[in-house]
This record gives structure tokens, sequence and C-alpha cells, in this order.
């Protein structure tokens, strides 16, 4: 019976704690680099813009989109309207971001609308030419 307790007492620490992930660093650039927290904070802004247009319309945020991110980050403009011509979401770095937008509680349509973006798009282009620069 102890046994039961514990388990109990663990799914209730499992269902309080932060469920968010963590913004995983470039594994192609050392961890210390300054492109890191370049990147870090390009990719922060989509999350605080997208916290700004969900709550501006009245929806519910899941779990905490801007966990990990800078506060600096929430003060810089970031245009996560979809753009009329975008290239399509591809393998690698373009869909990890995707994916990264809905495991941090992005609802999909605000993902899908923010991959259409301008600030997603410059956000690998930025990534893509710090790494050449590598």
């Amino acid at each position: 019976m102890p046994s039961l307790k514990y388990a109990i007492l663990a799914i209730g620490l499992l269902v309080g704690c932060d469920q968010t992930a963590p913004i995983a660093p470039q594994p192609d650039l050392p961890a210390d680099d300054p492109r890191q927290a370049q990147l870090l904070s390009a990719e922060c802004t989509i999350y605080f813009a997208a916290v700004t247009k969900l709550e501006a319309e009245g929806r519910e945020v899941s779990g905490d989109p801007t966990r990990g991110c800078p506060p600096e980050a929430a003060g810089v403009a970031a245009d996560i309207n979809a753009m009329v011509s975008v290239p399509p979401v591809t393998a690698g770095y373009p869909q990890t971001l995707y994916d990264r937008m809905i495991a941090r509680g992005i609802p999909v349509d605000v993902a899908d609308d923010i991959s259409k973006s301008k600030a997603f798009w410059d956000l690998v282009a930025r990534r893509d030419s710090l790494l050449a620069d590598f």
C-alpha cells in the first residue's frame, strides 16, 4: 500500500510541474556562443507575440510558451501575421521550430499562421546565416 501513496504523489507532482518544452540550443553551435543568445531571443519574440495575439483575441493560453525566454524579448516587435506568399514548412529547422511552437502550447491555427509569417522566416534565415558563418 505505501507504493500506491508514492505513485499518487508522483502523479500529483508531474501534473503540478510546468510541462512546457525548453528551448533547445542549436546543436551546431557551442553552448556559450553569442549566436545562441541571438537565436533564442528571436525565437522568444515570436512566443511573446503569439501570447499577445492570443490574449488580444480573448483566447486561453495553454501552458507557458515564453518559459525560459529572456524578458527583454517581450519588448521586441515581431510580425507574426501570415504573409500572402510563403515557402512551405520544410523538414529540418522550419519543421523543428513549428513543432516547438506546438509543444510550448501555441494553438495549431496560430502556429500555422506564424509559420507563414515574416518573423518565422526571418528567424529561419538568420539561423541559416549564422550557421553558414560558423
